[in-house]
């Protein structure tokens, strides 16, 4: 027998759209972002109140890592750095002999020679805001000492996940306008227990 499918409840779709909308007088994140000199990346990386930037994610030519610290090789060798948490999150990439980076959180956590993207949203095109996660490959297989993702090709990543959960997750924010992605703000990482 064919079930019929569930119905869709338009008026609980609504409510959550209208507590994901961000008003006026709502803390609004700052979308901002620039260039740096490659011989200046480390200092800048400094130059950024990175308290509750936990979270630290470096790509090289030959790996990735991921903890919670910050690049542990020479600046020459980094492709991309991630550095997110509930502070902010912050993407810095290679472009040369430059890095360009782009940062969204609240407050302005940013060095001063970035441009910030004015606010987009208006009363007839909101933006909206919505708490997400999602779920990271690989799992804990009997006798590892730590959680690692081996289907990725030269990269061991092992989460600085506390525990031994089987799997981990991703949490973010995805901020949207006209059902258009505006940005994304991962927050941390956490044992997924589903």
């Amino acid at each position: 027998m064919n079930a019929q499918p569930a119905r869709i409840d338009f008026a609980r779709l609504v409510d959550q759209m209208m507590s994901d909308r961000i008003s006026e007088g709502t803390s609004r994140p700052a979308i901002v972002g620039g260039e740096c000199e490659a011989d200046r990346l480390l200092d800048w990386l400094d130059e950024i109140h990175a308290a509750e930037m936990t979270t630290w994610i470096c790509t090289y030519a030959d790996s990735v890592t991921c903890g919670h610290e910050g690049p542990s090789r020479p600046v020459g060798v980094i492709e991309r750095v991630r550095l997110f948490g509930v502070g902010g999150d912050l993407d810095v990439w290679r472009d040369g002999d430059k890095f360009r980076w782009r940062y969204v959180g609240l407050g302005a956590h940013a060095p001063e020679d970035g441009r910030a993207m004015p606010w987009p949203g208006t009363e007839t095109s909101p933006v909206y805001v919505r708490e997400r996660t999602v779920l990271l490959w690989g799992e804990r297989q009997e006798g590892q000492s730590a959680w690692f993702d081996d289907r990725t090709a030269g990269a061991a990543l092992t989460y600085p996940v506390p525990g031994t959960p089987p799997r981990v997750q991703a949490r973010y924010r995805e901020y949207t306008q006209a059902g258009d992605v505006l940005a994304v703000w991962f927050t941390g990482l956490e044992a997924y227990d589903g």
